[in-house]
């Protein structure tokens, strides 16, 4: 009995250690089929945020993304070496089942650190994103940020799309969580947001939080200063992060146009006031004309008093 039991903990043990990896795989494929960009455009481009800096803990499931559309081709490179590369340069491999936008890595060593770069191109575009791997001892006390929030200028009645995201690590404990929210800032208080969606997304097995907060038809009550908050078990290890809603910029060819109106509007007063004084001083100009006239008409002998003949 103790060596059928020995051996069927050491099958359990297996099991789960083949669901775990099957489950890191499953998230590695749905991270690039998930929360995309709704861009009904089918021109090569990338499919969701650029996350340029990412970290992981020694010995633990890590990958990295590369998310896109449109392309013909994708390649990898660590500090300019392509993939692929000897176990000395990196662990990470490519993973195939996610049409190459994903490489990984089972257990992160410190080989992985370093800079690496995914090309994707078609016949006649080339578009390239940089990250930069980190590789830690252990998890981090307070949130690290891998993605800050962009400021963006939207249209009215358009869709805002807002992003944020941080490394937490392992927390430990199962009653410690870490928890991520968006708020309006408004005279340098907080407000929850009520008009648009927030979608809370958690992989590496939660090592990794982000929150999107996507706004449909913006209007202009809309446009101000949105913040993203972090907090690692309380409130002592907290990670904020802020971007601007703009509304877009007038045109020049708007304040041309509101400069032509404001001229039109001078010249029309001027001439109203030109047609005033016309009317008002033509009596007196006629009578001006009259005398000179008259004068012209006088003999001139009457005019200078020369006596005449008899």
């Amino acid at each position: 009995m103790a060596k059928l039991s020995t051996k069927s903990l050491a099958m359990l043990r297996l099991v789960l250690i083949f669901l775990v990896n099957a489950v890191s795989r499953v998230a590695a494929i749905n991270h690039c089929s998930s929360h995309l960009f709704t861009v009904n455009d089918t021109s090569i481009q990338f499919t969701k945020e650029v996350v340029n800096q990412e970290y992981a803990v020694l010995g633990q499931f890590k990958s990295l993304h590369c998310c896109a559309k449109g392309y013909r081709s994708i390649e990898w490179f660590k500090n300019g070496k392509p993939y692929p590369w000897p176990g000395d340069v990196s662990t990470l491999i490519l993973y195939p089942e996610a049409l190459n936008q994903t490489i990984y890595t089972r257990h992160a060593s410190s080989v992985d650190n370093g800079n690496y770069t995914c090309v994707v191109s078609n016949e006649t575009i080339r578009l390239v994103q940089q990250m930069s791997l980190v590789v830690q001892a252990n998890s981090p006390d307070a949130p690290l940020p891998t993605y800050r929030p962009k400021d963006q200028t939207v249209e009215l009645g358009h869709t805002a799309r807002l992003y944020c995201e941080a490394f937490v690590g392992n927390l430990g404990l199962p009653d410690v969580k870490s928890d991520i929210s968006w708020h309006r800032v408004f005279e340098g208080q907080l407000e929850n947001v009520y008009e648009g969606s927030q979608q809370v997304i958690r992989r590496e097995d939660d090592q990794n939080v982000g929150a999107i907060l996507e706004l449909t038809n913006v209007n202009a009550k809309s446009y101000g200063r949105y913040l993203c908050r972090i907090e690692m078990g309380n409130s002592a290890h907290r990670l904020e992060m802020s971007a601007w809603l703009f509304g877009p910029p007038i045109k020049a060819e708007d304040s041309s146009s509101v400069f032509m109106q404001f001229l039109a509007i001078i010249l029309a007063c001027m001439t109203f006031i030109v047609i005033i004084m016309i009317y008002r001083y033509a009596p007196v100009w006629r009578q001006m004309n009259q005398k000179k006239n008259n004068q012209c008409r006088l003999d001139p002998a009457d005019k200078y008093n020369i006596p005449t003949r008899p």
